[in-house]
């Protein structure tokens, strides 16, 4: 085993793992969390991390509730200037800095800069480098544009030599200004080094690594794009004889489950993918690539079970599979919501899966619950015009169409262009207006999609009637 393995196996600890003490501690802070008592909840984590501060879950949870509490306030405006006194702090006593740090500084601004990397340099000190990357994660989440916090996480990935997770971050810098050299290098780097690791080579130049010509053409048509079915299927072929002699490759596994996804055999590619995330450690990018298929697949099961039915209306099992159907829905619903909730309490910082979990709860109609996510994924600058749109159709679905218009508004603002997204939210504050009896607002909404795409749903007919056309 890996240094770093060594390093981050004494960085987790469980709740099967505390003393009945503490775990009888942290599980009243669970739920209380239920109950959305945020200042307890903060208090009683903050005293089992102050025993056990390799409680990375528990840690997860106390920087959710911190956020939670802190939703729509300013924070105290002292907490850089205690942070930046703990500095000094982490050289002499880390450990104390970290319980410090929590109580101090992160309880009350979660995502405060001088406060994250005062918590990343004690954890580091004290060697618990995932709780390390916890802060660091923390920082980009709560500063998406300071591409200074990306560099600084994909750094400590590709030290840690967790190089899939480094060539992702660079990726994102890349992404975001395609000038960055250094990103650029850094992910043609840590790509490298993932395909040497999960290859199991050592030593020599990536070049002379992959100088066998069969093995370079296999890795060049695993990763091209726009594959023939032809192609695909016999690459399949050649992964599946690699599998039958290792089953625990890794890297084979999850080219196979892409192989079966881009083939469109959704069922096998769901095996593969969950096998997948077991051999990986529960990978999140994994976790998440199940969850996404394992949908997929219920969701043509009930596609063809309800075409059936449309099909069969007088097959003696028609009404026995109309409430299989109904009461599968709702299974297919509550679990959907139940796993999204999951992933978030795993990784409370990451506004994606806050936001996967809003649109779960709009889907089954619980709406108060789903404000409570968009609103806080809403800080995301990329989910920021999706979220504001769902935000006012749950506004709209509980009638509170002043503050739905409000969304619908600030969203339009942010769009220059009339792409689809702007034409489905000028649509929403024309029938919002239209429903507050704010007429004049609302054939303005409407009129601007008239002026771009005169086929727009029902547009043409309602601005021409206010004319009184026909």
């Amino acid at each position: 085993m890996s240094n770093a393995a060594n390093e981050q196996n004494q960085d987790v600890v469980t709740e099967q793992d505390l003393d009945k003490k503490l775990r009888d501690l942290y599980l009243r802070g669970v739920s209380a969390m239920e109950l959305r008592n945020w200042g307890y909840v903060i208090s009683l984590f903050q005293a089992v991390l102050k025993q056990e501060p390799r409680f990375l879950d528990c840690r997860r949870q106390l920087r959710l509730a911190a956020v939670k509490q802190q939703a729509g306030k300013k924070a105290f405006g002292t907490e850089s200037v205690k942070a930046m006194a703990l500095q000094r702090e982490v050289k002499k006593n880390p450990a104390e800095a970290m319980i410090s740090v929590e109580k101090d500084v992160l309880a009350t601004d979660p995502f405060n800069p001088q406060g994250n990397q005062v918590l990343f340099e004690a954890a580091m000190a004290t060697n618990l480098p995932l709780t390390a990357g916890f802060a660091l994660e923390t920082l980009t989440e709560g500063h998406p544009d300071n591409n200074k916090y990306w560099h600084q996480l994909g750094e400590f990935y590709y030290q840690q030599n967790q190089y899939e997770k480094a060539a992702e971050v660079y990726g994102k810098i890349r992404k975001k200004d395609p000038a960055d050299l250094v990103a650029i290098k850094m992910e043609k780097d840590a790509t490298a080094r993932q395909s040497m690791t999960s290859q199991k080579w050592e030593g020599g130049s990536f070049k002379d690594l992959i100088a066998n010509k069969d093995e370079a053409k296999k890795l060049e048509q695993a990763n091209r794009a726009g594959m023939t079915r032809e192609l695909l299927e016999q690459r399949l072929a050649q992964l599946l004889e690699e599998y039958a002699v290792d089953q625990n490759n890794l890297n084979v596994v999850k080219q196979i489950a892409d192989c079966y996804e881009q083939l469109e055999d959704f069922n096998s590619a769901l095996t593969y993918y969950e096998w997948a995330h077991q051999l990986s450690s529960n990978d999140p990018s994994l976790e998440r690539k199940v969850g996404e298929l394992r949908e997929r697949v219920q969701a043509q099961y009930l596609k063809d079970l309800k075409t059936w039915i449309t099909d069969n209306p007088d097959h003696p099992e028609i009404e026995e599979q109309k409430a299989r159907l109904a009461e599968m829905e709702g299974q297919m619903s509550s679990g959907l919501i139940d796993e999204a909730r999951k992933r978030v309490d795993r990784n409370p910082t990451d506004m994606q899966l806050r936001y996967e979990l809003g649109q779960r709860l709009f889907g089954a109609e619980q709406y108060r619950d789903a404000i409570q996510h968009l609103q806080m994924a809403k800080r995301s600058p990329n989910l920021r015009i999706k979220v504001m749109n769902m935000l006012g159709q749950c506004y709209a679905k509980m009638k509170m169409v002043d503050l739905a218009a409000q969304q619908f508004e600030e969203a339009v603002a942010e769009i220059t262009g009339m792409d689809e997204t702007k034409k489905e939210l000028l649509y929403n504050i024309g029938l919002l207006y239209d429903e507050m009896g704010e007429k004049e607002k609302s054939l303005e909404a409407l009129k601007q999609i008239y002026a771009a795409d005169y086929g727009y749903r029902d547009v043409a007919e309602r601005v021409e009637r206010s004319y009184g056309g026909n």
